[in-house]
């Protein structure tokens, strides 16, 4: 498989490619996609590109003027490629896993190869995640789906715990592993059949772009979240009393 993965950019991002071109010049090394413009289920109508660019340099550009300007570019991340490296290292796996897995670029230089290399190369525990932070950081997201509803529910629980599944079987088999069918098979002690099904279910909601998002759904979404987290906090420490 290549490693460098393209995708075809519709008019709205090849105005916004030519943006970014004209922008950052030979500063630019990559504009690239994720979400579900690169999984097949994006709506022209209701969806947002969730957006990518990395950078030679870094650069102060504001996102907000970004975005004011595209309407429909959700700017996830704007880094130069140090920093990427850098952000990698210090435990922001969910920007690593899809970098390697799930992101397509719609314009590139010879340069992402390298930065792709780079990633490839690093050791997620080299430098171990805080485990308090982590704990942090899964609190701030329940409190924040506690809060939403309908769509935006299901599209905040469900990647809150795919990535942790993700996370999880790295820690346990190595493995970058991007789909949710591919993680639930890989961790299926961890969740019981009732949950497996759940979640499957809340993945073709979140494809269909459902409303439906019930009390009961933000009870179990919790509950897998924290279970899964606990998991993750216990084989961290394991390697963290090894090493």
């Amino acid at each position: 498989m290549a490693l460098v993965k393209k995708i075809k950019a519709d008019d709205y991002l090849r105005r916004f490619v030519d943006y970014c071109k004209s922008r950052f010049g030979g500063n630019l090394i990559a504009v690239g996609v994720f979400g579900s413009y690169a999984l097949g289920y994006f709506d022209k109508k209701k969806s947002d590109y969730d957006v990518f660019v990395i950078l030679k340099n870094p650069d102060k550009i504001s996102r907000n003027a970004v975005e004011r300007k595209f309407k429909k570019i959700s700017f996830q991340y704007l880094l130069s490629e140090d920093e990427l490296i850098q952000r990698t290292h210090f435990g922001h796996w969910t920007l690593f896993i899809t970098l390697l897995t799930s992101a397509r670029v719609v314009y590139s230089t010879k340069d992402y190869k390298r930065v792709l290399w780079r990633l490839k190369k690093i050791n997620l525990f080299e430098k171990l995640i805080d485990l308090a932070a982590l704990e942090a950081k899964t609190n701030s997201e329940i409190k924040s789906l506690a809060k939403l509803k309908g769509y935006n529910a299901v599209k905040w629980a469900l990647p809150s715990v795919r990535k942790r599944l993700q996370m999880l079987s790295y820690i346990r088999r190595k493995k970058l592993i991007w789909g949710l069918k591919n993680n639930l098979k890989r961790n299926k002690d961890i969740l019981s059949k009732r949950e497996r099904k759940f979640l499957l279910e809340l993945n073709a909601r979140l494809r269909k772009r459902s409303e439906a998002f019930s009390e009961y759904d933000r009870e179990i979404s919790t509950e897998i979240i924290h279970k899964i987290n606990r998991e993750i906090i216990l084989h961290l420490g394991s390697l963290l009393n090894v090493r």
